[in-house]
């Protein structure tokens, strides 16, 4: 199953390459993974409802930037978002959209119009009607200018300015997608294989970028690049890989698994990617993924709070450093204080890079019931596992059904990730190649599924009035003797020294009234109580705390672990997840 998925998860990151002796030299400094603005979202970064956004996007058409004739050109858009950065200590993405987005006169300079045939819906076929015929030496010639210029005008800023940028968006062909029409050509003398001519074609302007952007003697820019993947662009990837100075770094830029959660492709997207994310050993890369209008959709509308919660914990997962969001996204958040929270929660999770540094550790509970695993889900029992076997899925959520398993959307279940996003109409639990177990960071459960059960839809049917964590939990399970949840920190977490102090936040549903349970962790030979809870049976999400400083963390407790949630009763209790903020010596 990683074989499938290995070359394919590509789409959805942005993935600086820097290798480890040259760590002081990354692109985007941790203190800048979180939200970014992808632009127009905030007008103001002083005021204090806009303290989640970390960094900007600006990205202008080539027909704005020289919208007067060949020779001159605008920069103004960048200028004034480089000022405002500088102003207010952020970080900016940058880019230029070319293909549709050429200004006019170069069809009166000896580029030739190509009208584009589109299937898409009527405004998307009249926004993406008219192109220059890329392989046109004039065309060439005022784009690569283009290049150069724009290289100048970014590497003469003064330093505070220069200092804020983050990375240059390499775009060739229609906007950030790297091909070279959306649609037909109406003349088929323009069409461009995409295979080989657009490929050697983009590598030309790859070259031009390099030049002026990393081929300089000081003030080099970052460069990111979509589509050189090595299986659908094998000529694009043998170039960025062998071809940029890895001393300098390079990025690969794709989709989105922040969107959402239960997409397809989430768990092979984790397993290839966050080795390299995520307390990488050698090469180091930075990702960025864009949360686009997908949370204006139907599901994500089921109770939007919820959504963003997910989907934010979703990203981390896979390893997400930006999570850039449109303008409509940031300008919600400002209004509604549960998403702020949850994107502070995103900036705070996603600087946690390095275990022996953090200052927070996390494990979030989850149960991904993934279709493609045939050793959970015996082909014998559930059926053949193949993504269009939809009695597969159907047949494992009712083996899953006294635990809120369901599929909502079952036709929604195979059409891939984009069209998820777009078309899906409610939850599935069920998902081909979905993320698996919980959402953590330096904080493990030790063996999940045979000491807990995974819940679906907590408090039953999921609408407005849900609570965020209604979605998933883990619970004790008495009757199969499941009474106690192991969990470790990092190998790495202590190694330099053990903190002055783990401060303990951990979230339950006040379900049953009575019900007890406790917090114990390993204090040398013996384990020690540090919290003992006693259920008012509500039904409530309740979050308590508690600090602790003389934990042993070595791993010497019942299964290697360093403390354990336990149910001193015989009710099941259930909960959300802990999170550990680290005060460090």
């Amino acid at each position: 199953m990683k074989a499938l998925y290995k070359y394919s998860a590509l789409i959805g990151f942005v993935l600086f390459f820097i290798t480890k002796s040259q760590a002081q030299k990354i692109a985007v400094p941790i203190s800048s993974y979180g939200v970014w603005d992808r632009g127009g979202g905030v007008d103001d970064y002083s005021d204090p409802k806009a303290d989640f956004v970390l960094g900007i996007e600006v990205s202008a058409t080539w027909a704005e930037v020289q919208s007067m004739g060949p020779g001159k050109y605008d920069f103004s858009q960048f200028q004034e978002v480089l000022n405002t950065a500088a102003k207010y200590h952020k970080i900016v993405k940058i880019s230029i959209n070319v293909g549709p987005n050429s200004p006019l006169w170069l069809y009166d300079n000896g580029v030739p119009l190509v009208k584009v045939i589109s299937k898409k819906p009527e405004k998307h076929a009249i926004k993406f009607a008219n192109y220059p015929f890329y392989l046109n030496e004039n065309h060439k010639k005022y784009y690569f200018e283009l290049i150069k210029q724009f290289s100048l005008f970014l590497r003469n800023q003064p330093k505070e300015k220069f200092d804020c940028i983050a990375f240059v968006q390499v775009k060739t062909g229609a906007t950030g997608d790297e091909e070279p029409y959306k649609g037909e050509p109406e003349d088929e003398k323009f069409a461009i294989d995409k295979k080989k001519v657009w490929e050697e074609y983009r590598i030309e302007a790859f070259e031009q970028f390099k030049k002026y952007f990393n081929d300089v003697s000081d003030r080099q820019i970052v460069l990111t690049f979509n589509n050189v993947d090595p299986i659908k662009s094998p000529v694009a990837n043998n170039w960025v890989m062998n071809t940029i100075d890895p001393k300098i770094g390079f990025g690969i830029k794709g989709g989105a698994y922040n969107r959402g959660h239960h997409l397809t492709g989430e768990q092979s997207f984790k397993e290839q990617w966050t080795p390299y994310l995520i307390n990488p050993k050698g090469m180091k890369l930075f990702s960025a993924s864009e949360m686009d209008e997908s949370w204006r959709k139907e599901i994500f509308n089921i109770n939007t709070e919820l959504a963003f919660y997910w989907s934010a914990l979703s990203g981390i997962n896979t390893g997400l450093s930006s999570y850039n969001c449109s303008k409509r996204a940031i300008q919600y958040a400002m209004e509604h204080q549960e998403i702020r929270d949850i994107f502070k929660m995103y900036n705070k999770y996603a600087q946690q890079v390095y275990p022996a540094s953090a200052t927070t550790a996390f494990s979030v509970f989850h149960e991904g019931l993934n279709a493609a695993d045939t050793i959970k889900f015996p082909v014998k029992t559930f059926g053949t596992a193949k993504s269009k076997n939809l009695e597969r899925y159907t047949n494992i959520c009712n083996a899953y059904a006294s635990r809120g398993a369901k599929m909502d959307d079952l036709e929604s279940v195979d059409i891939g990730q984009v069209n998820q996003r777009e078309r899906q109409k409610g939850y599935n639990d069920a998902g081909w190649d979905i993320a698996e177990g919980n959402y953590e960071r330096f904080l493990y459960q030790i063996k999940p599924d045979e000491t807990s059960i995974g819940l679906f839809r907590v408090r039953g049917e999921i609408d407005k009035n849900s609570s965020k964590y209604d979605r998933f939990a883990r619970s004790f399970e008495n009757a199969t003797g499941k009474n106690t949840m192991y969990f470790k920190f990092d190998d790495e977490m202590f190694i330099a020294s053990k903190p002055k102090n783990l401060k303990f936040t951990i979230t339950w549903l006040d379900k049953n009234p009575g019900s007890t349970w406790a917090l114990q962790y390993n204090k040398g030979k013996e384990m020690k109580t540090a919290l003992e809870i006693k259920g008012k049976g509500d039904n409530q999400w309740k979050t308590v705390t508690v600090e602790v400083s003389d934990m042993q963390l070595n791993h010497s407790g019942k299964m290697e672990s360093d403390f354990a949630l336990v149910n001193t009763d015989s009710i099941d209790d259930v909960f959300n997840g802990i999170e550990v903020n680290i005060q460090r010596k």
